[in-house]
């Protein structure tokens, strides 16, 4: 077993590396699927803990040797955005279990973040929240300004935070996935990084005008964006499509 845990956290790592052993057994379940995530009480500290899906022979070969685990990811892209001024649960620790010398199971703990999904504000209503729709487009700006690409940027994995002023603070989860820049990326890679946040050309369309609006661009270069945003849905339909005629 290989485990990593945050020095301010180091009290807890006897508790923590114990967690593999009783994950099974013990925890309030907050999510299965794919993964399962736990939320956990040690001394007092509430973790969630998200163990990712079991590796099979192939992926156990592929991250023991070559690619580091999804848990490592987490845990270092989240000490990086908090160095950056962001907010994402507290990074605590990861470990890393073994089976035959490979790798089989790999778990983050961080803190925990209650926060609502944007989901619901946004995606699932037909009139959307147009204040917290601009906020988010100046919250993707900053990112995009500090060479922050989050690859999974969806409605799920950005929580809000309701301000006293009517505006809304942001912070985001599933962070195993991040690619980081020194300075801004280019425009075609923050244009795509847009798209996958919603399925609603209307709600895509409004947030990038204002996202546009941040980065000082004339308004025409909305047809950029728009673009970029139909090309990605057309080859996610074409895949969905494809896979279905696997299946």
């Amino acid at each position: 077993m290989k485990i990593e845990v945050h020095p301010h956290y180091r009290h807890l790592s006897d508790t923590i590396s114990t967690i593999p052993s009783h994950f099974d057994e013990e925890g309030e379940l907050l999510f299965a699927g794919r993964n399962t995530i736990k939320l956990f009480s040690i001394d007092g500290t509430e973790l969630v803990v998200k163990r990712f899906r079991r590796l099979g022979l192939f992926k156990g070969l592929i991250y023991t040797f070559f690619r580091k685990s999804k848990a490592k990811r987490a845990y270092r892209n989240g000490g990086r955005l908090i160095q950056l001024g962001f907010d994402t649960p507290q990074n605590i620790a990861y470990i890393e279990t073994h089976r035959n010398g490979l790798l089989e199971y790999a778990y983050y703990i961080c803190g925990v973040d209650a926060a609502p999904a944007i989901d619901g504000r946004l995606n699932e209503q037909e009139d959307f929240d147009k204040r917290m729709a601009s906020d988010l487009a100046a919250f993707l700006f900053e990112l995009h300004q500090k060479g922050v690409l989050h690859d999974d940027f969806n409605c799920s994995n950005v929580l809000y935070h309701p301000l006293d002023n009517g505006h809304y603070h942001f912070s985001v989860i599933d962070i195993n996935r991040m690619h980081f820049f020194d300075g801004m990326p280019a425009l075609e890679e923050c244009m795509e990084n847009m798209t996958r946040f919603t399925g609603r050309i209307d709600l895509f369309t409004f947030v990038a005008k204002e996202y546009i609006k941040c980065r000082g661009m004339a308004p025409e270069t909305i047809d950029l964006f728009v673009n970029t945003k139909k090309r990605h849905d057309e080859r996610w339909a074409r895949r969905k499509k494809l896979l279905k005629r696997f299946k």
